[in-house]
This record gives structure tokens, sequence and C-alpha cells, in this order.
């Protein structure tokens, strides 16, 4: 026996001994076919007690010549495959090489019978290797073997039945007939047999269709062809999406996930382009991330797959919309042409309007004029807002029975629209403590947090994060201009002598709040907080600032002492031990720093973390109904949809945002 020259080294032939059962015994199978075999055969043996003892692949092709030993098993990532594309007529599948060595993630043993002809003689020899030791397999002198047909046989032994037992299911057979039917489709002749069972996908198919797809412009400005093959399967598949050659050959296969949604049905998609040959040729099927081509044509593939299963339910339905149309509460009017758009638009509608009269019973016993309605308002809400109805119309359908008629009696008291709104009021709540808690804590943002160009302008539009009964009155005032606006409430004469603070100073507040429903008609309760930048302590010097600002208001002459009541307040990140001291006197409310009854005004500081915590104590009970879980996401969502022009930039931040964009405009569903 004579050693193969292998140049690579052990860890990376190991690495491509890895691979999954099935897919490792379709290498095997692609290799036979692409030897030019018209028939490949597998024979799983069996061990007394029924385990998976040895695996034998056989195949009709041309059989290895003995002079092409070195170029077929020692030179890595050189396969004659790879320029050449077809052999005999037929697509080649293999690229690099390496196909071969997958039979090591079978068993510990793999022996290559082989027999070829060279000047019209047959010839055979074999190769022989062990997983143990992958850079030293040895192979034979070549001997006459005329009345052997041409052909090579692999058998691998040391099977270990725990981890491959796998292979005898019937799922091993489903599994082969997904990964060659666009194959077997462009070659009928060609025959795969699995364990003494012919691979026959169109057995195993409810139906196929074969869509040419619109030419595709590359970035590079190339236009290249595409076509795609939807196959539907009798049984449950995990949803892939075969990248394959303009023959089917696969050469890549993306798992689709949600990428495709299309309930009730089971299928896989094969895109069949020669760019794909071009572009494994290049490794770029090969990357972890998409390459950009390749996510060109999945999204023209997509949405040809979309508009399939869109109509193929559109037509199942069709008996149910003409009966719509017949009693006249078809929402549409009748058009002999109808664009894209209309089109689309009245297939969703149809899908969805199957589900509500098959899933509400309600639907079913409502008068002509309901369901004439309840069809136009649905109709309605696809033009205004189409990506929210399929959601809606699941909660609603799923509503257990005790849950319907609590909805029923609320509408009673108070519109949907009301519950909507107050739902949605404490999610945005929730998720602004998240924001709020990230932004002036988050090591990041807090540096960059302007104090009032940003977080002063996002709190003037929440205010009940300080008190619910409060909303702003006034920002950026002047403490003149708080007292005007104080008197003008009041309707009094509006005084223009400026209120001084002691030494004379003029002062300045950053937000004023004033309660939305006072408890009597002549009396005010006004809310005027004091915002410093995350960085800044609270200590006592701040805290007698803010103390001048209530003295000042509070002894101004103009005032009605009797009828007015103020509460200054200074927020921070933190604060200084005497501040803390301050903050937590014995017989006072935690916060309270100053308490004058006789001027009707108080003092208060807080740190962020105090805020916050009250705000989410009183959201708390609700919430325990509602089980809104705000989180990073939901957070950064509202922040950039309710406050986005003041939320400081940072590169973490820009990079969510471009996530979040792509998240929303990359997936389609049927």
């Amino acid at each position: 026996m004579k050693k193969i020259s292998i140049e690579a080294k052990k860890d990376f032939l190991e690495s491509l001994a890895q691979a999954s059962p099935i897919k490792a015994v379709s290498e095997l199978i692609w290799n036979g076919l692409d030897a030019g075999a018209e028939y490949v055969t597998v024979l799983l043996g069996r061990n007394q007690l029924d385990g998976l003892e040895t695996i034998q692949v056989q195949d009709s092709g041309s059989g290895i010549n003995h002079t092409d030993i070195q170029t077929l098993f020692g030179n890595l990532g050189e396969s004659w495959k790879k320029n050449k594309g077809r052999f005999k007529g037929r697509a080649l599948h293999g690229k690099k090489g390496q196909g071969r060595f997958k039979a090591f993630s079978l068993g510990t043993r793999v022996e290559w019978n082989t027999v070829y002809e060279v000047n019209n003689r047959r010839m055979r020899f074999k190769i022989i290797g062990v997983a143990d030791a992958l850079t030293d397999l040895q192979f034979s002198d070549p001997v006459f073997a005329n009345g052997h047909p041409c052909g090579t046989e692999v058998l691998i032994s040391g099977v270990e039945q725990k981890k491959y037992g796998a292979l005898l299911k019937d799922s091993a057979k489903e599994e082969l007939a997904k990964l060659f039917a666009v194959y077997l489709s462009q070659y009928p002749d060609v025959r795969i047999e699995y364990d003494g069972v012919p691979v026959d996908p169109v057995k195993m198919q409810r139906d196929k269709k074969d869509i040419l797809l619109d030419n595709i412009v590359l970035a590079n400005g190339k236009i290249i062809s595409a076509s795609v093959t939807i196959v539907e399967w009798l049984m449950p598949v995990t949803r892939v999406i075969y990248l394959c050659d303009a023959d089917g050959v696969s050469l890549q296969e993306i798992e689709a996930g949600s990428q495709l949604r299309a309930p009730g049905f089971e299928f896989s998609v094969y895109v069949k382009s020669n760019h794909f040959r071009e572009l494994g040729r290049e490794g770029a099927l090969d990357l972890q991330e998409l390459h950009p081509d390749v996510d060109l044509i999945l999204q023209s593939t997509k949405k040809a797959v979309k508009t399939y299963f869109r109509e193929k339910l559109v037509g199942q339905n069709s008996h149910i919309v003409e009966r719509w149309k017949k009693a006249h509460i078809y929402p549409f009017e009748e058009k002999e042409h109808l664009n894209s758009i209309e089109r689309a638009e009245r297939q969703v509608f149809d899908i969805l309007a199957v589900n509500v009269e098959s899933y509400l019973p309600a639907f079913v016993e409502a008068d002509v004029q309901s369901k004439k309605f309840m069809f136009r308002l649905l109709a309605q809400a696809l033009q205004d807002n189409p990506n929210s109805v399929q959601r809606i119309i699941t909660e609603l359908l799923n509503l257990k029975k005790e849950e319907q008629e609590a909805l029923a009696e609320l509408l009673e008291a108070t519109s949907l629209s009301n519950i909507i709104s107050s739902a949605k009021t404490v999610a945005n709540r929730l998720d602004f403590l998240v924001a709020l808690e990230n932004l002036i804590f988050d090591k990041e943002t807090k540096s960059k947090l302007l104090e009032r160009d940003q977080l002063h302008k996002i709190l003037e539009q929440e205010a009940w994060i300080f008190d619910e009964e409060f909303a702003l009155s006034g920002s950026e005032k002047t403490l003149e201009e708080v007292l005007a606006l104080h008197l003008g409430e009041l309707r009094t004469e509006m005084a223009s002598d400026p209120v001084l603070r002691e030494g004379g100073k003029r002062g300045r507040v950053d937000l004023m709040f004033s309660r939305m429903v006072q408890p009597r008609h002549d009396e005010r309760d006004h809310l005027v907080v004091e915002l410093k930048r995350p960085s800044q302590l609270i200590n006592s010097k701040i805290i007698s600032q803010v103390e001048s600002y209530a003295l000042a208001v509070a002894q101004d002459p103009r005032f009605l002492k009797d009828k007015t009541r103020w509460r200054f307040m200074v927020v921070s990140n933190s604060m200084d031990d005497h501040a803390k001291r301050k903050a937590t006197q014995k017989d006072k409310r935690r916060g309270l720093v100053f308490d004058d009854g006789e001027l009707n005004i108080q003092v208060w500081a807080f740190e962020w973390t105090d805020i916050i915590a009250n705000a989410r104590a009183r959201l708390q009970f609700i919430n325990e109904s509602l089980s809104y879980e705000a989180n990073r996401e939901t957070s950064k969502s509202y922040l950039l949809k309710a406050h986005e022009k003041f939320i400081p930039a940072t590169e973490s931040l820009e990079q969510e945002q471009a996530v979040s964009i792509v998240q929303a405009t990359g997936t389609e569903e049927v």
C-alpha cells in the first residue's frame, strides 16, 4: 500500500470530517453524481440488534482514475470540478475537493473500492483511511478488472449507533428528497436509492411551482437572471432556502426562519442562478454574513414566495368571496382591471376576512348590515395601517370566552379607543423609565447629555414622572415670569418688577408645573423642578440655592400666600453626605429638606433613582394586569419616537437605530 501526500494539517482535515449525518451522506451521493453516475445506492448495514453497523454508498459513475489520486484526495481546495462546471452534460456540485472527507464524520474507517476505464481496459484499486490518521490515507496498485462495471463503492465501518441511528429513520429519506428535489427534476434519468427505497421527491410533494424572477441589477450594475422553485411537502419540514446553480445543484442552504411566513404550508425554496456558481468559486457563499449580491437575490425571492402563497390562499377561498359579493357585503367595488396595489390589497383582505368568518362565531350570526360594516372597517384598516391588522385580529380571535365577555362589558362603559389609549399610556411610561435610566446612568450617554437642551426638553413632555397631577406650565422662566404665570392664572394685573433672590440676584428655574385639576377654583398648586446634569452632585450649596428660589417667591408681596402652594424640587444622579442627611431627617418624608407651613412652600431633594422608583411603583398596580415588560429595545423605540431630536448622539445608538430600521423593513409576511 502506498501513502497519499495530503497537503493539509490534521486539524484542518478534522474540521472537514465534521458534518451532520444527512449532510455527510449527501456529499457521498454528490460525489457519485459528479462522476457521471446514473444511479447511486446507499445501503445501511445492520447488526444483530438491528442497529446501524456499516454505511455503503455505491455509484455507477466513471470511477477514480489511479493517476488522479493525488489531485482528488491530496490537493484540497483545488477540485477538478471547480472550473469545469459540467461532466457528461450534467452540472457538477463539488468545488473544493473536500466532500470525500465528510465520510469520516460517519465512521472510524472508510474504504473506497473503485473501478475505472483507461485505454479500453477496466482497472480497480482501493483507498483506505482511518479517522485517527487522516493524513495517512493509503492506496493500492491498480489491477485488471475486466467484467466489472465502472463505479465507486464507499464502505464506512465503525459507525457509532448512538450518534448516527437517525439515518435509519424515515426522516432521513425525506431530508434527502428535499436536498435532491430540483436536481432529480432536472435530470429525470438519475436514480437515488436509500436503504432499499427510491428517493422520489415527487411522491412527497403536495405541489410545485417554478417562478422566473425579474432581472436583478447588482450593486456593480451587472444584470443577472434567477428563478425560484417552490416545493410544497406533504410532511412537516424546516423551511430552508437552497442556493442553487441554474441546473438546481444546491451550493449552499440558509434556514428561512421567520423570513418566509406562510401559516399552514410546508415548503422549501430553491433559488436558481448561475451567479451563485460564480460566487461559490470566489468563496463568497461560505461567509457567515450574506454577500450583498445574495441579499439582493433573496429580496426578490421573498417577494415572489409571498405573492405565490397569497394568491394560492385567495384561490382556495374564491368561493367564499363570491358568496360575500352576492350578499353585497364585500367592501370593494367591481372593477375589470386592478393595478398591482389594488390586487394585493384585496388578496390580503380576502385572507383575513376568511379567518374572521371561520373563527369568530359572532360574525356568522350577525345580520347583513353588521357584516358589511365590519368588512368596511377591516378594509379601511388595511389601507391605513396594514402591518398591524393581522396581529390585532389574531389577538381578538384568541381571547377566551370570559375574556371576550369582559371586553364586551368594558365596551358598554367606554370606547375601545380609550381602553387602548390607557394601556398604551402605561406601556409608554414603563418604557420611558427604562430609557431615562439608560440616558442618565449609561457611561456613554450621561457624559453627552445636555441639561437644558436635551434632558429638560424631554422632561417637559413627561411631567407625570414627578407627580401625576401636574402638567407643564413653564420652562426656563425667570422668577418674575413664574410670578407672571401665577398672577395671570388669577386674572390679576401683572407686575413688571423682577423677583429677586437673596443678595439682589435674579433667579432662574428649569421646569414649572401646575396642578391640572385645582382643589378649588381660586387656589393654585405649583411644582418647580431644578435639574442638575448627571455629573453634578446635590450638595449644601445647591440646596441653599433652591431654598433661596423658594423664599424669593414666598416672600414676594404680590403672591397670595394663603391661596398658593409651592413645591420646589432639585434632582440629580447623586447627593453628597450633607444633602443625604438633610433629605432623610427624622419625622419628615424622604426627600423633604425645607418646609414652611406659614408660607405654603416646600423644598425637596431627590436622586434620579428615587424619582424613577417612585414613578415605577405608581405604575405597578396597573401593570400587574397589563403584564407589559419594558426592556432596552422597547424603551429605545419609545424614546426615538417621542423625543428623537433631544437624544444625545452616540455611536452605539446610531448602530442600534440602523439595526432597528433594517429589522422593521426587512421582513415581509404572507
